[in-house]
């Protein structure tokens, strides 16, 4: 299994993953279909190569393209009930819809989804296994906690794309009025660096080999703060694996998930 991550913050969010004997996913499609194209070629991979897309909501950085896209390159769309009823783009596509929480079998993968609180209709996280051989990717963005469930989902992954959103001190003296401050930082908002340091303490175990942070923002975030911020709260785990930060205007990636065994954790600054 291999990811790359083709973008990801507030101007768009695409996940890739390489399942097995090339079939591949793509968890949502927020760039128009040229960017999404010129990503896709910079890692060698045709667009019409992509078997499905799992869009985890609504929001336009993580829907944009995906109606366009399946129309140019009969991509198969999949989604809640609630993004589709909430996504303008999806109205006239053909989307097969899945409850949160279930499973959707694609190509060589089992596509597992969990409920996930965010500010939108239906959101979900997603954990893609290949069957095969079980190797597990996991994104787990746009969400303002977790709760039981999704730290069970979360056991076990290879690669973890998970938000780093905000600095909690950048977004108090940032540029955003006190209503959106408080929305961000809410339990229906994004995570902080401070959670996801604790989410990644809590799935350091010995399968994960790459943790990839996302979904910066431009604005209240900086790659260097948010690294050392999650590789401060990872160095007790003992984690042996790699740490990224995936930029918002390029590909980051290809994330193996093979654990390295290293007296130390690396820092990789993708940007």
């Amino acid at each position: 299994m291999r990811t790359w991550v083709l973008g990801s913050g507030s101007r768009g969010n695409a996940v890739l993953i390489e399942c097995a004997d090339g079939a591949h996913v793509l968890v949502d499609a927020g760039f128009p279909p040229a960017i999404l194209e010129r990503r896709l070629q910079a890692v060698g991979i045709a667009p019409e190569a992509i078997e499905g897309v799992i869009l985890t909501h609504e929001h336009a950085d993580h829907a944009r393209g995906a109606a366009a896209a399946a129309r140019r390159w009969g991509w198969a769309l999949y989604a809640t009930a609630g993004t589709v009823a909430q996504c303008s783009n999806l109205a006239d596509a053909d989307v097969r819809t899945f409850e949160p929480g279930g499973t959707i079998a694609l190509g060589a993968a089992d596509v597992e989804t969990v409920r996930v609180s965010h500010d939108a209709a239906e959101p979900v996280a997603v954990i893609v296994t290949v069957r095969r051989t079980g190797s597990r990717t996991a994104v787990a963005y746009d969400l303002g906690g977790t709760d039981h469930a999704l730290r069970r989902a979360l056991r076990d992954i290879d690669v973890l794309v998970l938000e780093a959103n905000h600095d909690a001190g950048m977004l108090r003296a940032g540029p955003y009025p006190p209503s959106v401050q408080r929305r961000i930082a809410g339990r229906a908002g994004h995570l902080s660096n401070d959670a996801a340091a604790r989410i990644a303490r809590d799935c350091a175990g010995a399968g994960l080999g790459e943790l990839v942070l996302a979904h910066l923002s431009a604005s209240c975030n900086d790659g260097r703060v948010a690294l050392g911020t999650v590789a401060d709260a990872l160095v007790p785990t003992g984690y042996c694996g790699r740490v990224h930060v995936a930029p918002q205007d390029a590909v980051a990636g290809p994330f193996l998930g093979r654990a390295r065994r290293v007296s130390h954790v690396q820092l990789a600054l993708d940007l």
